[in-house]
């Protein structure tokens, strides 16, 4: 048994903790909640206990999962200076590689599971898929139910799904539609004119369209997490996932440049449809 610290109690960090629970000592750390002893319901099933506490009592643990949203990273940082073990962030986008390397034990990884939050401590785990992450091998994750994969090239696989989501999050959000509708137009041909721009900027990455009409195709009723926080106006991850591809272009990128200014407009209440 391991002692796992989990960073942020949302839809990832909430199916995380519920799983590794059964193995591992759990503590969930929250901005300031401190609730003692809480069981993770997951699928209408509650885990095993887990400790939940504040991130301003962070204690060093044998591994530590960051699962905030990209934009949190920069606060979480001073709380892991002194950690020695692994701390594995799973954010969206790569906004956030920068922040994360101050850390010399950081790692990352990119989860491939879907989850919903639907209650403080209750998640739904809505489709199953894997975690993969780089640097060094975590056998304490080893037949783990979630598929821990360790990986040789941690960012080629961060950058694939850099494109999808820099395909789907957006087109999605801007015009408050559900995954599936990318696959008609007039969404098709805008959702390819943005993986157009997307190949222009990182040429050199193996990445085929069909790959993401699959995704669409699995993920057909899905509601993007971009879509769900603009409906629920909140900050979203537009910044890490769209911002990170305009900061790395040396040529024009306009569909991209226009998503990611209509979704701005949207975070600060602009209602543009």
């Amino acid at each position: 048994m391991s002692k796992i610290g989990i960073i942020g109690a949302g839809a990832v960090g909430l199916l995380i903790a519920s799983y590794l629970a059964e193995r591992h000592e759990i503590t969930l750390y929250t901005r300031r909640v401190n609730d003692g002893f809480k069981r993770i319901v997951r699928d209408d099933k509650p885990s095993a206990a887990i400790k939940v506490q504040p991130i301003t009592g962070f204690e060093s643990q044998d591994l530590v999962f960051v699962t905030t949203k990209s934009y949190d990273i920069k606060s979480v940082i001073p709380y892991l200076k002194h950690e020695t073990a692994p701390v594995v962030f799973l954010q969206n986008g790569m906004g956030h590689l920068d922040a994360a390397r101050s850390l010399r034990n950081a790692m990352f990884g990119v989860v491939e599971h879907g989850a919903m939050k639907v209650g403080p401590y209750e998640v739904k785990h809505t489709g199953k898929g894997r975690i993969r992450y780089g640097n060094q091998v975590l056998p304490m994750l080893e037949r783990d139910a979630l598929r821990f994969e360790h990986v040789t090239d941690i960012e080629d696989v961060m950058l694939t799904k850099l494109f999808m989501n820099a395909v789907i999050n957006p087109l999605t959000a801007y015009h408050r539609i559900e995954n599936g509708r990318l696959l008609d137009e007039p969404f098709a041909s805008k959702a390819r004119s943005v993986f157009a721009e997307l190949q222009s900027v990182f040429p050199n990455h193996e990445i085929k369209y069909e790959e993401i009409e699959q995704i669409l195709k699995t993920t057909r009723l899905n509601r993007s997490s971009m879509l769900r926080d603009i409906e629920q106006s909140r900050l979203t991850e537009i910044e890490p996932i769209v911002g990170y591809v305009l900061r790395q272009a040396t040529r024009p990128t306009p569909v991209l440049r226009y998503y990611f200014e209509q979704i701005k407009r949207q975070e600060q209440g602009e209602d543009l449809l």
